[in-house]
């Protein structure tokens, strides 16, 4: 690599599948090869496709250290209307649906707070018998799952969702995890990267609200986890329903990528310390509801100042809160590739070797080759959840992946194209659920 080539931050791709590529049937017995559809409509995702990132940011640290520098509110700019789940332990979770334009409402839930700035401009409370919560239409639906302390709101999310919702036709919404995104917890609980009932028993009210429509997911870094996850345990179950979904950023081994996060200066030093003030933030806002539970204030008040890694956090915090002895006992149940056998819709990875957070050196390679149903795209640069081509905030992911789905829906979907995979050709180790998932009933 010539001086030049590298100041032009060049992007490279590479594929992984299974040697046994899933076909897709339709009743008159036409077939469709899903890694030559990805190939021939989205070439951005085939081996060797290349294109440039930004040369300013030409390097995994710069490119995910602008998420946080950039202010990204004049891009991509999404309403949202939001309605609050109420999950089966009585706690309560956002769901944020978006709208084409900005209805202010006085209506606050009762358990709930006013918006304020920056979200009061672009969001608003629904109330539960408001329209948009039933049809009977067939459109296509997104629904997004954030990152770790982030929301609706995050940049990486509307980069997305305005797309696809503008362009595309589609309808979206974001489940927000309990706690976030301005949003209030009503019980002493509040989520991990393996914790899939909230989004189980959201799906569930999604089928029903909307029966005749497919569903389209996506899930970034810890969101990426969860979905990764929920998508395994649910087997079959959920694949008349969800057609396909595509993971971003996501630890796969949460184990390496803790051990990814703390084995060098920058992650020690800068990276674990952010994501800690980050949660710790989160705990603080809710502190109040916290303190519920049996025993929580006295870790509270111990360490809730002095934590400053995340493994240090989530051995005290996350670890108690779902009955996991610490955190490598917590990272190594909620690890998704522990799942991918068990996938059975197409589930797509992305993911760059210089994230500096979920790391590159440990992907499940040999796992989603055993699985027709996954793919895995590499790419050398993109840092985390980043991938910049500029500093106006454009990703190089967003348009290619909103014309993945647009094209899978129209294509696959609404041609009646079912995935076919035999018997022989699937994984058969058996999958273990994370041990706090409560199984739920498929509607």
């Amino acid at each position: 690599m010539t001086f030049s080539d590298y100041w032009q931050n060049p992007l490279s791709v590479k594929q992984v599948t299974s040697d046994n590529h899933l076909l897709f049937k339709n009743k008159n017995g036409n077939t469709i090869d899903f890694t030559k559809f990805v190939n021939t409509n989205i070439p951005e995702f085939e081996t060797g496709a290349t294109d440039y990132l930004s040369p300013v940011l030409f390097n995994g640290h710069l490119q995910t250290c602008f998420t946080t520098i950039k202010k990204f509110e004049d891009i991509d700019q999404v309403n949202y209307r939001r309605f609050m789940m109420k999950y089966p332990d009585g706690g309560e979770g956002a769901l944020d649906i978006v709208v084409p334009t900005h209805n202010p409402s006085s209506y606050v839930p009762k358990t709930q707070l006013p918006f304020v700035a920056p979200l009061d401009t672009h969001y608003s409370y629904g109330m539960d018998n408001e329209s948009i919560l039933r049809s009977e239409d067939d459109k296509p639906m997104l629904v997004a799952l954030h990152g770790l302390t982030g929301g609706s709101h995050e940049s990486y999310v509307r980069s997305i969702v305005s797309r696809l919702t503008e362009k595309y036709g589609f309808e979206a919404c974001v489940l927000n995890s309990r706690g976030c995104c301005q949003s209030q917890i009503t019980t002493p609980q509040l989520y991990n990267g393996g914790w899939t009932n909230d989004i189980s028993f959201v799906m569930n009210q999604l089928f029903q609200m909307y029966p005749n429509r497919s569903f389209y997911m996506i899930g970034f870094s810890l969101g990426a986890s969860i979905l990764s996850n929920y998508i395994g345990e649910q087997n079959n179950r959920i694949s008349n329903r969800v057609r396909c979904a595509m993971v971003f950023g996501n630890p796969w081994d949460m184990l390496r990528s803790d051990y990814y996060l703390n084995c060098s200066r920058m992650g020690y030093n800068l990276y674990s310390p952010a994501l800690t003030r980050n949660v710790v933030n989160l705990v603080k806002r809710h502190a109040v509801i916290l303190h519920e539970k049996p025993g929580f204030q006295a870790i509270y008040d111990e360490h809730i100042n002095i934590v400053k890694t995340a493994n240090g956090f989530d051995d005290v915090f996350t670890g108690p809160m779902f009955n996991y002895k610490d955190s490598k006992d917590y990272y190594g149940d909620a690890s998704s590739f522990k799942r991918l056998a068990g996938v059975r819709i197409p589930l797509i990875g992305l993911n760059a070797m210089d994230d500096p957070i979920a790391g590159g050196d440990n992907l499940p390679e040999e796992y989603i080759k055993k699985n027709p149903f996954t793919m895995l795209i590499e790419t050398n640069v993109g840092g985390h959840l980043a991938w910049f081509k500029d500093l106006n905030g454009t990703r190089w992911f967003a348009d290619p992946v909103s014309k993945f789905f647009s094209i899978f829906h129209t294509e696959i979907t609404k041609k009646g194209f079912r995935p076919e995979v035999p018997e022989d050709q699937l994984p058969h180790e058996k999958v273990v659920n994370v041990r706090t998932t409560v199984d739920q009933p498929t509607q």
